[in-house]
């Protein structure tokens, strides 16, 4: 069968992740200097793929290095915000033959993950999202940063429906490990929920094409 929409409201539902209290109260960069960090810039050199039917965007500045699957992202928050929209796409879209390989990649070990491959065996993915089912990449926003963890705020706009269509945004909390991004699997007993958006004032475009 082909990954449904259901699958999509899986994997985002198990990559809600609950928002923790900042190691530090001021942002920093990978060399300690928090000046440097700007968390609300756009990444660089910004372009777009298809995986699985959805668009997903990649810098050749932040990274992924690679796409199959992504890995190699700056050491900066635009390369998390990158790592969190990937992981996401993946995560909801690998085959059957492809996602084992992508959830030891694009995620952190711990309770999350062992929970996630586990509801994923017992779904069979072989085809893209359907075009009616696919949301949209629209924006993200930073609330914490520290040079080894982020929490990355993703904004989506759902299909449009009868002339409408929902923004929501959900948080991904990603950790620096093993010199790259690795998106932390909440568990499913967390039960964090994405939230409603009434506009995207408070969120940075990915670039003109989605402000």
């Amino acid at each position: 069968m082909k990954a449904s929409l259901a699958l999509a409201a899986t994997a985002a539902a198990l990559l809600l992740a609950a928002t923790g209290c900042s190691s530090s109260d001021e942002p920093a960069d990978s060399d300690g200097d928090a000046a440097a960090v700007d968390v609300e810039a756009a990444p660089t050199d910004l372009t777009w793929r298809t995986v699985g039917g959805l668009r997903v965007p990649v810098s050749r500045a932040d990274g992924p290095a690679k796409t199959t699957p992504p890995e190699g992202y700056s050491h900066t928050p635009q390369g998390a915000a990158l790592a969190a929209a990937n992981a996401q796409a993946v995560l909801a879209t690998a085959t059957d033959d492809t996602w084992a390989e992508t959830v030891r990649t694009v995620t952190a070990p711990g309770p999350g993950r062992d929970e996630f491959a586990f509801a994923r065996t017992l779904m069979s993915v072989t085809g893209p999202v359907a075009a009616k089912d696919v949301s949209t990449f629209v924006g993200f926003k930073i609330p914490e940063y520290t040079p080894e963890r982020a929490i990355v705020l993703l904004a989506t706009r759902t299909p449009e429906r009868n002339g409408q269509s929902l923004l929501t945004a959900y948080p991904v909390q990603t950790q620096w490990m093993a010199g790259d991004w690795k998106v932390v699997l909440p568990q499913q007993s967390d039960e964090v929920d994405a939230a409603e958006l009434a506009d995207l004032a408070q969120f940075t475009a990915w670039d003109e094409e989605t402000s």
